[in-house]
């Protein structure tokens, strides 16, 4: 597995054209990983940023946040991720469902489901690079799994 790929969101410009961005969406949390190329509008990352800003306000705060597509009839993939507070003490947990172009539904080839375990410092530093994203290729954000979960995703592995 690339080291690029351990225990993290990343997201990467790989494409762009005056109607869209073409990204190259991974993420791993030590024991399982997957990669997608997806797309998204010019506004897709500032309002990714924007929906994940402040989070979590609350203990019952949940955001689930969608980039690309899940409709296997159109090209690419697609992200889907929920973030939510695990209890009162500030640890928040991440559900992320990722599927490739030449996937049809969740669960079969070319798709990946994932919890990660998250610091909210890392999901304000996501969403800081994120608003920085722009249409050049090579610009990129990511999201870090929590320092403890992967220390110990590396003494498993």
């Amino acid at each position: 597995m690339c080291l690029a790929m351990l225990n993290r969101v990343n997201l990467e410009v790989i494409w762009f054209d005056q109607d869209v961005i073409e990204v190259l969406l991974s993420c791993s949390n030590g024991y399982f990983a997957g990669a997608s190329e997806i797309y998204v509008s010019h506004h897709g990352l500032s309002e990714l940023a924007d929906a994940l800003q402040g989070f979590p306000s609350s203990v019952s705060d949940i955001r689930t946040v969608e980039l690309g597509t899940f409709d296997p009839n159109h090209a690419d993939g697609g992200l889907q991720m929920c973030l939510y507070c695990k209890d009162s003490s500030g640890c928040v947990d991440a559900e992320l469902k990722l599927r490739g172009g030449g996937c049809k539904a969740f669960g079969e080839m070319e798709s990946v489901a994932l919890r990660m375990h998250l610091e909210p410092a890392g999901i304000d530093a996501f969403v800081l690079q994120l608003k920085r994203v722009d249409a050049t290729i090579g610009a990129s954000a990511f999201l870090p799994m929590a320092i403890e979960h992967r220390a110990a995703s590396y003494q498993l592995a």
